[in-house]
């Protein structure tokens, strides 16, 4: 089809784009590149051409030549909305806000009902951290498509980051209900279940009904692995992750990648992330090999994974956005761990082990998890403090006293309100300090101060804090923080780590499952289990008799830095001999299997508890 408004391409040209996509599709791209630069510059008037030219430039990683291009096909059809939003999608993966805004708007304003259109731009709003915006739009679309699982799990996510995780449920579970086949759907309600305070059973559920329909989703069948059986010979270790970039993963995937043993361990890393930054050029000089998998289809990265004969393959994201569990649920590799990246099961039976540690998972967590659980006591994590953090200031001794939480706008559930309640209760003149990155969009302040004034905060003690953009100055702020309070039921992971770099003590309430006993094993790791608290009264028992201790306050606050340096939490090397050895034992286990299954005696599955 030619686009609305675009010239024709004759007989022969038609024959050259063709040339042009057979190339690429044989991984000829450079080639492909050349003969659609050919043909475009022998029809400037077709928007296909030049769309064809995008495309391949896409393809490369080549995003800026990319969206020139589609912005080219645009201004050469601006009657057709599918070529106006395939240029605002390009705009939007390269940060371009305003122009994916304006073209995305466009290709609706030509078709209202045009469903991906209206997926980009509530993506690029999202970006902007415009989410009251993105669900009014995603609202909107819904009401022109009932029942459209795009668009239903698009808002339960935006309504999520507007800390509405129960009407984000709702609004999941009346689709899933609709399309009780959808992974997508089912996917979604487990990972909002991770914020909701609801027994642990019913999350596990949920997740395990995420992986029985990803898995029903998958039709080719798992891969056959011809990988030698050797216990003790070098390893070809993968990992997987769409967070090699700014993002609290890359903080703890660092020590990782910077000390493992390159006699023992053959390393290769596939990102899967769009956007590449200064944090992934950094991590790329740590060391292994590196693949740039941004635009590969999860078909292509399982079989990129099954090419390098990879023993051990390591994942970074569990359920969260950019993960490639629909490749792993082939089995590229013969022993597959999700890791660190997410607080729970990936429900994936597929999935042979789950790494955590004895204070986030201890005896009896099996019961809520499909893979087998191994534990890297004392603590899972290792931390890569930032090297341009500045020193931790002190307080004046006549401020008031402040408890701050820097996390997501997300983990504000109404446990979390409860407990803030009761801590400012019992400390009057104290003030609350809520900074996050969700904090950009002017409508959810003033709801969250809304919700806080009817949870029994008065607005008046409450500071509510945009994001800074630079890592050196976000820290900054805990200088105007006394004491941290993590949220509940899900903890925090890198801004706990952030404030006790920053001298800031953290009381955390500890509860029945992983996502809230994260703040538990930081604690213990840092030799500080007295912040730990085991129930809503001991949590604002302790955050009130740390608040009335101010000496105590500005000694942690000169002292704790040297601490968490000189602890396990940050030992990098120690940290990393037990990683290795987590990633031997595993590959012992499968080759142990292997060995019984071919003797002809019942082997037990790659995963299963």
């Amino acid at each position: 089809m030619v686009p609305g408004g675009g010239v024709s391409l004759s007989p022969a040209k038609a024959a050259q784009a063709a040339q042009a996509r057979a190339l690429l599709a044989q991984g000829k791209g450079e080639q492909a590149r050349a003969a659609a630069l050919r043909l475009a510059q022998g029809s400037p008037r077709s928007a296909e051409a030049a769309l064809l030219v995008a495309d391949v430039c896409e393809s490369l990683g080549a995003y800026p030549q990319a969206l020139h291009w589609a912005q080219r096909a645009a201004e050469l059809a601006p009657a057709d909305a599918g070529v106006q939003e395939r240029a605002g999608y390009l705009a939007s993966v390269e940060g371009d806000a305003r122009r994916a805004e304006a073209l995305l708007r466009a290709a609706l304003a030509l078709e209202p009902g045009r469903a991906s259109a209206r997926q980009h731009l509530a993506g690029a709003l999202c970006d902007a951290r415009r989410f009251s915006d993105a669900r009014d739009l995603l609202r909107a679309g819904l009401a022109l498509e009932p029942g459209h699982v795009g668009l239903a799990s698009m808002l339960a996510g935006t309504l999520l980051n507007l800390a509405r995780v129960d009407e984000a449920l709702d609004v999941i579970r009346v689709h899933a209900a609709q399309h009780p086949d959808s992974a997508g759907l089912a996917m979604g309600e487990a990972l909002l279940l991770n914020y909701a305070d609801v027994p642990a059973g019913e999350v596990f559920a949920a997740h395990r009904r995420f992986g029985e329909a990803l898995s029903r989703s998958i039709t080719d069948p798992p891969f056959a692995h011809a990988n030698t059986r050797d216990p003790a010979r070098r390893l070809r270790v993968g990992v997987v992750s769409p967070d090699l970039r700014a993002h609290s993963v890359a903080a703890f995937a660092a020590p990782i990648l910077r000390h493992h043993d390159r006699e023992a361990i053959d390393l290769v890393v596939y990102q899967t992330n769009y956007a590449s930054d200064d944090v992934t050029a950094r991590l790329r000089t740590l060391g292994g090999a590196w693949r740039v998998m941004d635009t590969a289809t999860d078909d292509a990265l399982a079989r990129a994974i099954h090419a390098d004969s990879i023993d051990v393959l390591i994942e970074l994201s569990g359920l969260t956005h950019g993960h490639s569990l629909p490749a792993l649920a082939r089995r590229p590799a013969p022993v597959i761990v999700t890791y660190m990246g997410y607080p729970n099961t990936t429900g994936l039976g597929g999935v042979s082990e789950r790494w955590v540690d004895a204070h986030t998972d201890p005896p009896g967590a099996e019961a809520f998890c499909v893979e087998r659980l191994r534990r890297l006591d004392p603590c899972f994590l290792c931390y890569d403090p930032p090297a341009d953090a500045p020193a931790p200031a002190p307080r004046a001794a006549d401020a008031p006293v402040t408890f701050g939480s820097f996390n997501s706008a997300q983990k504000i559930s109404s446990a979390t309100v409860a407990l803030w309640r009761g801590v400012l209760g019992r400390v009057p003149g104290a003030r609350l300090l809520l900074k996050a990155v969700n904090f950009e969009d002017a409508a959810l302040r003033d709801d969250l101060r809304a919700r806080l004034a009817q949870g029994g905060i008065a607005a008046d003690r409450v500071e509510l804090r945009p994001p800074v953009r630079d890592k050196a100055g976000h820290l900054a702020a805990y200088a105007d923080v006394d004491i941290a309070l993590d949220p509940f039921p899900y903890h925090g992971t890198t801004t706990t780590c952030e404030a006790l770099w920053m001298g800031v003590p953290v009381v955390t309430r500890a509860g029945d499952r992983h996502a809230s006993r994260v703040g538990a094993t930081l604690l213990h790791a840092v030799g500080r289990p007295e912040w730990i608290a085991p129930s809503d009264e001991a949590f604002i028992e302790i955050a009130a008799r740390l608040a009335h201790d101010r000496g105590a306050l500005a000694r942690e606050r000169m002292d704790l830095r040297e601490r968490v340096r000189a602890s396990p939490l940050c030992d990098q090397p120690a940290f990393c001999r037990r990683f290795e050895g987590a990633i031997r034992d595993a590959w012992r286990a499968w080759c142990d299997a292997a060995s019984t299954a071919r003797a002809g005696a019942p082997a037990r599955a790659g995963g299963g508890t």
